[in-house]
């Protein structure tokens, strides 16, 4: 079975070009496994042959960035007689039709037109069928190349850049609706994605944590294999009384920054990336993410921030994370005192609850504390 895999913003890397090809074959050959028997790359398409249902490979397809469309087409001599012999399997009688030919064999004596009029007449003669242009039910799509290729379906997928050709990121996972969806946002740019989690129980636990495990092993259908990094709340925890319960929140997200950006630094991440969405809770004000950010020597990529809850419900639900992030599970955000939390955080109140609670002294300690799983 012949699929044809169009890239799309790959086509415009210039001389970088090749460099994220190979990467875009190398995570179709994930997602496929066995399925995928030989790929070559001609014509800027991704020719894949490959074995098993088109369900299967339908949806191994959809899991990997960098595909703008796929179809599951057939091949032939460049003839019109040839091609007219696929161009019949589809089923199109009395059905509104429509041709589309792209001629990249510039040598092929038929311009695209004239191919597209003489299969359309073909069509119309045999199946009764009516030629509907901006409609049709059913459109013949052809590829003058190498070969010729014929396909009736175009397939949308994912777009945007395979991962592993922008880096690798950290994100900050709670366990909610949010940061899965911020995850998955940055894998569609280029990036691989590993995990730090801030777990509310005493030691890591893989079967409190399943959720969070749940969350990840999603997330790799998208980008394969990647790290879940673990630290304690505990030590935080114990600290709190120190802080007012209006700013508890806020240091405490300070302090889960200042541990990303020691992790980030050791372990050679380019950024940090949250789930915030500006004004969506009260820690996620302009003044409080100012206020528990300031002064990082990392960036933190915030890819949600200008969406509202259903935009990002929305996209939970169609990468798969939604149901896993409404089970139960008490991270640590829903722990920390919110009753009356400050709304507009100065950083440098931040800064001195920081200082009473010894947050340099914390966020070494926790890194001290550091697991790493999967």
């Amino acid at each position: 079975m012949l699929v044809l895999a169009q890239y799309g913003e790959i086509g415009i890397k210039g001389k970088n070009r090749r460099t994220f090809e190979n990467i875009l074959i190398r995570n179709i050959r994930r997602a496929l496994g066995e399925k995928l028997k030989d790929a070559e790359l001609r014509e800027s398409r991704v020719f894949l042959e490959v074995s098993g249902g088109e369900k299967e490979i339908r949806k191994a397809l959809l899991t990997v960035f960098g595909i703008e469309w796929f179809a599951f087409a057939y091949e032939c001599r460049k003839t019109p007689d040839e091609i007219w012999k696929l161009v019949q399997k589809a089923k199109m009688k009395g059905k509104k039709i429509a041709v589309e030919t792209k001629r990249v064999d510039k040598s092929f004596p038929m311009k695209s037109q004239e191919l597209s009029a003489e299969i359309g007449a073909r069509i119309v003669k045999k199946y009764g069928c009516k030629v509907d242009l901006e409609n049709p039910e059913v459109k013949v799509s052809i590829i003058i190349a190498r070969n010729a290729y014929v396909y009736f379906e175009k397939i949308r997928g994912l777009g945007g850049l395979p991962v592993g050709s922008s880096g690798k990121v950290l994100c900050l996972l709670s366990g909610g609706i949010d940061s899965p969806v911020a995850a998955w946002m940055l894998m569609k740019r280029g990036c691989r994605v590993d995990f730090l989690h801030i777990y509310p129980f005493e030691k890591w636990d893989a079967k409190k944590g399943k959720k969070i495990m749940e969350l990840i092993g999603r997330l790799e259908d998208y980008e394969g294999k990647s790290e879940l990094l673990t630290i304690p709340y505990a030590d935080f925890y114990a600290e709190t009384g120190n802080i007012s319960p209006g700013y508890e929140l806020v240091v405490f997200r300070r302090y889960m920054y200042k541990l990303a950006e020691r992790i980030a630094q050791e372990k050679g991440y380019g950024a940090i990336v949250s789930g915030d969405s500006l004004g969506q809770v009260a820690s996620q004000t302009l003044e409080n993410i100012g206020a528990s950010q300031w002064g990082l020597s990392v960036p933190v990529f915030r890819p949600l921030i200008g969406m509202d809850k259903n935009e990002i419900i929305g996209l939970a639900e169609k990468i798969g994370t939604y149901e896993i992030s409404i089970k139960p599970y008490k991270d640590c955000c829903s722990l920390v005192a919110i009753s009356n939390p400050a709304t507009r955080a100065k950083k440098e109140e931040v800064e001195r609850f920081a200082g009473l609670v010894g947050l340099d002294k914390l966020v070494e300690r926790g890194a001290g504390r550091l697991s790493k799983h999967i």
